[in-house]
């Protein structure tokens, strides 16, 4: 209002205050299509990891965009390395922050790092782990009877 301009852009604090608060529905979204996939989950109220199938755990983590320099999108990513999840579920956000771009599914064998900077386009190594959605994750859940398994 005084026309002070800080030499920061700090409008990263209320993208961040946004995505904190829509993580619960995410969450929310991702265990029910577990449970829709015949997955059998607990959610762990307090650092919300998921137990599946009582056979491996997987964590939610929302990447927030921003633009570097040159007006390309990045993606920065903290492991939690202190939970140990086996598979870590990266949601890149769109430009706007608002929906989910794409998703990476990290298990966490491969991770050898509590620190990701993603691009849009990566090596190999990287872009191995992307999908457009969580179907294959939600696949992993499905269970089957011997007999259809045989």
């Amino acid at each position: 209002m005084i026309g002070y301009l800080p030499d920061r852009d700090y409008r990263y604090v209320e993208i961040n205050r946004t995505l904190r608060q829509s993580y619960p529905k995410l969450l929310a979204e991702v265990t029910a299509e577990l449970q829709n996939a015949g997955g059998h989950l607990f959610c762990d109220p307090v650092s919300e990891l998921l137990f599946i199938n009582d056979e491996f755990t997987a964590s939610l983590v929302i990447a927030r965009s921003f633009e570097s320099q040159n007006g390309s999108l990045r993606w920065r990513l903290r492991f939690d390395t202190g939970m140990v999840p086996d598979i870590t579920i990266a949601v890149r956000m769109d430009r706007s922050n608002e929906r989910p771009q794409d998703y990476y599914i990290f298990p966490s064998i491969d991770m050898n790092t509590n620190r990701l900077r993603l691009a849009e386009d990566n090596a190999l190594s990287l872009d191995a782990y992307r999908f457009d959605s969580l179907d294959f994750f939600y696949s992993m859940a499905a269970r089957s009877t011997f007999r259809e398994a045989a």
